[in-house]
């Protein structure tokens, strides 16, 4: 029995070519004129920070080749920790249907947790998986990394159900 080494096991999942929950080797810069010519994840735009240093925006992702047909010219929003840690790939594809894009999320990540033929969910150990449907080739896909600091999940709970005012 041969054991892997440390790095091996530890390794972040690939999603869309990027390391998900795993660490960026650069910051990504701002795009040149023309994304083509870039030859790594760059920011379409400034990107937005968070209120704990983090960043998050549009970026183009270079070698399309390397993504399935569905994802290989979508439209892509990244967020990463201040560390370069990437916590959230969302990705706009249009064109392609969506049992095309259902079967090939489910490839990779098992059966969803729930499907209304218009969303559908999965919960997997690396990542959780949302898509939405405005038509029939119009969707969206969003990775994100599975919360498990239940004080960050009460605090966004809790910012979320505050007290808002009835009318605007």
């Amino acid at each position: 029995m041969t054991a892997l080494p440390l790095a091996a096991v530890a390794a972040p999942t690939q999603v869309l070519g990027i390391p998900f929950n795993g660490k960026l080797a650069a910051a990504p810069a701002i795009c040149p004129l023309n994304n083509e010519k870039a030859g790594q994840i760059c920011w379409r735009a400034s990107p937005r920070s968070d209120e704990s240093g983090g960043r998050w925006g549009s970026v183009h992702l270079p070698d399309p080749d390397s993504r399935p047909l569905w994802a290989a010219r979508g439209w892509y929003e990244m967020a990463v920790k201040k560390d370069l840690t990437v916590t959230r790939i969302k990705v706009l594809a249009e064109g392609t249907e969506r049992e095309t894009i259902f079967q090939s999320i489910s490839a990779r990540f098992g059966a969803p947790v729930s499907d209304d033929g218009r969303t559908a969910r999965w919960e997997h150990r690396d990542a959780i998986v949302q898509m939405l449907c405005a038509a029939p080739t119009k969707c969206w896909a969003t990775f994100t990394v599975p919360v498990t600091d239940t004080a960050a999940q009460e605090k966004r709970l809790a910012q979320h159900q505050k007290p808002r005012p009835v009318t605007p």
